[in-house]
């Protein structure tokens, strides 16, 4: 089937990236109990690209990732961790030879012999022959054997009970992408069916179960038709179509952080601050609306204290009224109308 062009390398990079621990234990449970995962892990891949810068080329969009990882054991050693996975369908020519010089390398560049390697084949599985370096020259014999995990060969019944593990799903994923590469009904049942695995898990924590979901929804790509019934069939799951549907508050948390995580941002936090700004803006105007009502009445109660004045020193100029007489006519005390005339230039009959 047709498929649009996937950038494997930064998709299976950000996995390791996310689920070391969980690829040392699948992988290599002796290992995993060795090291002292209390130091925490190193990554060191940049370097090692840098120093095969021009080694190996390929054409187009790399078909691999590379990861190396610094640990510490817990007897104090350190260890290196090479990781090699391999998108193509088929292993390129020369895969061996390659695994070993990239092992020579790391040795040259750190001084360790102490190195694990491991292939990991997402599509169909390699020749043997790829799978151990071997170069016999008269009499003399190098032999490299690296860790291979193919995909396609383990039993699925083993991923599907390791599903607690990161790793398991991812290679289970795998497997059901190369199983249905020529059947896309096929490839929309098995997508269906690991979302259900991962929203039916429990045991899975939320963040690691957010971050298996995007990787299972970018690597498992089906056309666009199937695609957006595969997104209305998991909506439908999520928010069955009742007549009164309840959402729990669980259902609504998931959501939220599920939509944090893809864009960046929740929707709930941008309602608040936007609720917060909306808030600050009806009060800052509320605020001005009050002192601009205050301001108006202040001014209208000073407009009524003029003309009380004004008529008060026309009365007591014109009709020659001394102030009780026009305070008495007025209707006012001595004290408001009159006292405000009182402390004008006015002539005042005795």
């Amino acid at each position: 089937m047709r498929r649009k062009a996937i950038d494997y390398d930064a998709m299976f990079k950000d996995f390791l990236g996310d689920f070391f621990p969980d690829f040392v234990a699948f992988v290599n449970p002796e290992l995993y109990a060795a090291i002292d995962w209390a130091q925490g892990y190193v990554f060191l891949e940049q370097e090692l690209i840098n120093a095969l810068r021009g080694k190996f080329k390929l054409r187009g969009k790399r078909k691999h990732t590379d990861k190396l990882v610094k640990v510490q054991l817990l007897n104090g050693d350190q260890h290196f961790i090479f990781v090699h996975i391999e998108f193509q369908h088929q292993a390129e020519k020369g895969f061996a030879l390659r695994m070993f010089l990239y092992r020579a390398l790391i040795q040259l560049r750190y001084g360790l012999e102490d190195i694990s390697a491991y292939a990991v084949f997402t599509g169909a599985p390699p020749p043997e022959e790829e799978t151990l370096y071997l170069k016999p020259s008269f009499g003399t014999e190098l032999a490299y054997r690296f860790q291979s995990i193919i995909a396609v060969t383990l039993p699925e019944e083993q991923l599907l009970n390791s599903i607690d593990n990161a790793f398991a799903l991812a290679m289970l994923a795998a497997q059901y992408v190369y199983r249905s590469r020529n059947d896309p009904h096929l490839r929309f049942a098995l997508k269906v069916k690991l979302f259900n695995l991962l929203r039916n898990h429990s045991n899975i924590h939320f963040e690691r179960t957010v971050k298996l979901f995007i990787f299972v929804r970018d690597l498992i790509h089906l056309p666009k038709k199937l695609e957006n019934e595969f997104e209305v069939n998991q909506f439908s799951l999520v928010f069955p179509n009742e007549p009164t549907m309840i959402i729990s508050q669980g259902t609504k948390n998931f959501t939220e952080k599920l939509y944090e995580h893809v864009f960046g941002y929740s929707p709930a936090k941008i309602l608040a601050e936007q609720k917060q700004k909306a808030e600050a803006v009806l009060a800052k105007e509320r605020q001005k609306a009050e002192i601009e009502f205050q301001k108006k009445a202040e001014l209208e109660h000073l407009e009524r204290q003029l003309l009380l004045t004004q008529t008060i020193h026309n009365l007591h100029q014109l009709a020659q009224m001394d102030v009780p007489q026009i305070a008495l006519m007025m209707g006012i005390s001595e004290a408001g109308g009159a006292g405000d005339f009182k402390h004008s230039n006015a002539p005042h009959r005795g």
